[in-house]
């Protein structure tokens, strides 16, 4: 029997091509797959790169892979790397196209900020994507200092076995920072701490934050008694950029 670590894998034959044309594929690019599964993207991937490389964890699923794969891997069209993908180090790809473990989407999603690549289309839990792409909180802040996130697409449960309990969604992610950052580590470390009391005010959690790093932060007075949710993307760019 196939294990699957926790994933769900896509059935529906129309939603893994819509990914594929979301992804914009040409014969030049070098797809990378976190989580193949049994290989149904990855099939229709293959058909319109110049090659695919997947990383899955499963031993029994890279079995799998390599015997369906068989006539791909020996043409050099195919590679499969096994192991965990928050631990191995990523080859050299122009896109990233994945139904992801949905139990590992921030990590992972960082992890790609650290790599060049031209674009990735993205299979997350619902709530995952909808704050990646929001700029009330904290992952899409700081999101916003790496990329542009778009959600392409509501996905139902019923196109996946087995069926996930909650809704997902296919969501775009262009490398392009949204805004610009003087400092990334800063703002990312910044960020965070002032999420971590969210239901304090700005100016409690600057005088925290210098107690706790030895670092005062400069803001703007009209910033003081606003909560980290209300403050948006913009004012964390204006504090931290000072």
């Amino acid at each position: 029997m196939i294990r699957r670590l926790g994933q769900h894998m896509v059935i529906n034959r129309g939603l893994l091509r819509r990914m594929t044309s979301y992804a914009e594929l040409n014969s030049k690019d070098t797809v990378l797959e976190v989580g193949c599964g049994t290989g149904n993207l990855t099939s229709e991937l293959l058909k319109y790169s110049r090659k695919v490389i997947g990383i899955e964890k499963d031993p029994n699923l890279v079995r799998f892979l390599k015997r369906r794969f068989s006539n791909e891997l020996e043409a050099g069209k195919f590679e499969i790397i096994e192991g965990d993908a928050l631990k191995v180090d990523f080859p050299e790809f122009t896109k990233f196209v994945s139904n992801i473990p949905y139990k590992i989407s921030s990590e992972i999603t960082f992890k790609l900020f650290e790599y060049d690549f031209d674009l990735a289309i993205v299979m997350y839990q619902r709530e995952f994507a909808e704050r990646l792409c929001s700029e009330n909180n904290k992952l899409g802040i700081i999101s916003k200092a790496y990329c542009r996130a778009e959600i392409l697409e509501i996905v139902m449960p019923a196109v996946f076995r087995p069926r996930p309990r909650v809704e997902s969604a296919i969501v775009k992610i262009v490398p392009l920072p949204q805004v610009k950052i003087r400092d990334k580590e800063f703002f990312r470390k910044f960020v965070t701490f002032a999420f971590s009391m969210k239901r304090k005010k700005m100016k409690k959690i600057v005088l925290e934050f210098k107690n706790r790093y030895g670092i005062e932060v400069n803001f703007d007075e009209k910033f003081a008694n606003l909560r980290p949710e209300e403050l948006g993307v913009d004012g964390f760019v204006r504090i931290t950029n000072l």
